[in-house]
């Protein structure tokens, strides 16, 4: 434990990855570990069915519920702000015998992928730190692939989870919706609406870690995943798709990451009962689809709305707050107020045509739950780029569309690490799956690590390949 906290210490002097740390108490939380397995009071059997994770040092993203830490979700009116108990997720991981380490950053509110704000300020890429780790996710994805920790939880509602994960290179699963818990994280009053699209899922660098995770956090709901029975790969059907096709509101994918699914996809050929390429034309729309959608959920986080329960005055007009964010006196960051400008636009929209995207999500999701079954997955970019520089979210909002979109259809999903481009940043795509059916991800992604390596270890920090 002491190594995975000096690891830590290290690499957040570089990162800014850390909100709040418990060093102290997972030291002597670890020490009791090492109590309970020297008194041979429980054999290894026992151990590994009661406390599967069992001295395991996890983070946990800051709007998960960690008892007694920091719980601003990078929201300067809630600075002070501390967890009154365990969310459920993180109750149920702690309970297994994980030992959390520290509470990380993410962006305000949740609402961007760069994790950035004004509590605490800017996380980097262990890969370079001039670019983005991603977000919402993104400190526990810097702290996780530089070997802080073993395993992290994140949420994931616009990618929060998988482009964090890919910008890392290591594994994010969305899971299928309802099976982990979201009682403990922010916003708290969500709706049956906003939880058929938000869920929390598990981040870690190893493939087979990952349904050792969704077992425990999922709790008494892992059944329905049936994780336990074995996915011959000889019956798995390959559906793959490089590219949406022409469309004016979606950036283009780089080809170093068309290329790394194409070499998935040869690779599965050898491996898999059929792989063809897919085309599911609305997936052209992804951003007028998944903005219709998900834009339009109740109880999505807002952070005017925040200051306004807090403050218990009106709530901050969304116009007086970008013209001080831009003459230096922010009281909200810039990103946080983006969304609720992309939000403002979105119910701009006429109902009409809300409604026509809302319809074509809903036969996309039929189409494709048809398409995969019980036995299929679909292969898609993650991202269409590898980690951009520093502050560039703004004019990149469309390409979050890649990972926005399948939360929409309500999809488990995925990041697979398929190495660095020539620049030396991850690169990777999702592999998504019916509901229900995450094993078939895990699966995927277990013959991938096997046959191109996954997680790679950052060079810049010189990460100790045996942690």
């Amino acid at each position: 434990m002491q190594r995975y906290i000096f690891r830590c210490r290290r690499v957040d002097m570089k990162l800014n990855a850390v909100v709040e740390n418990r060093y102290a108490a997972a030291v002597e939380e670890a020490e009791k570990a090492d109590a309970l397995i020297a008194s041979n009071t429980k054999t290894v059997k026992e151990l590994e069915e009661e406390l599967p994770l069992l001295g395991v040092p996890i983070s946990v993203k800051e709007c998960c519920k960690l008892k007694g830490m920091s719980y601003s979700v990078g929201c300067r009116f809630r600075v002070g702000k501390k967890a009154d108990k365990d969310g459920t997720a993180v109750e149920l991981l702690r309970r297994s015998g994980a030992i959390p380490l520290a509470v990380t950053n993410q962006p305000e509110m949740c609402l961007c992928t760069e994790t950035n704000n004004l509590v605490c300020g800017l996380t980097r890429n262990p890969y370079n730190i001039q670019r983005t780790v991603g977000g919402a996710s993104g400190g526990e994805a810097a702290l996780v692939s530089s070997a802080g920790t073993l395993a992290g939880i994140g949420c994931d509602l616009f990618g929060s989870v998988r482009c964090p994960a890919m910008f890392t290179s290591i594994y994010g699963h969305r899971p299928t919706p309802g099976i982990v818990s979201v009682e403990g994280h922010y916003p708290e009053e969500s709706s049956e609406q906003l939880t058929d699209h938000l869920v929390l899922g598990p981040i870690t660098r190893y493939s087979e870690d990952l349904p050792l995770m969704m077992r425990v956090m999922a709790g008494n709901q892992a059944a329905k995943l049936k994780l336990h029975q074995k996915v011959n790969l000889k019956d798995l059907r390959v559906y793959y798709m490089t590219e949406t096709g022409s469309s004016l509101s979606l950036p283009p994918v780089e080809k170093e990451i068309k290329l790394a699914i194409q070499k998935a996809v040869d690779y599965l050929q050898t491996t898999c009962k059929c792989v063809q390429k897919a085309d599911f034309a609305e997936f052209k729309n992804s951003q007028e689809i998944s903005r219709a959608v998900l834009f339009n959920l109740k109880n999505i986080p807002d952070a005017l709305n925040e200051a306004k329960h807090l403050n218990n005055k009106e709530s901050p007009d969304l116009w007086n707050e970008i013209l001080k964010s831009f003459i230096g006196q922010p009281a909200f960051s810039s990103m946080a107020l983006i969304h609720n400008f992309h939000v403002w636009i979105s119910k701009k929209l006429p109902a009409e045509k809300t409604q026509l995207y809302i319809c074509q999500n809903k036969n996309l999701k039929q189409n494709i739950i048809g398409t995969l079954g019980e036995d299929g997955i679909l292969i898609y970019p993650t991202y269409p780029t590898a980690a951009h520089y520093h502050h560039q979210t703004m004019i990149r909002k469309p390409a979050d569309s890649y990972c926005m979109i399948i939360t929409s259809l309500g999809l488990p999903a995925t990041n697979i690490p398929m190495g660095l481009n020539k620049k030396g940043l991850p690169i990777g795509f999702q592999v998504i799956a019916a509901p229900y059916q995450d094993r078939l991800c895990f699966a995927v992604a277990q013959e991938l690590e096997r046959a191109f390596g996954g997680w790679v270890q950052p060079p810049c920090l010189q990460t100790p390949t045996d942690s």
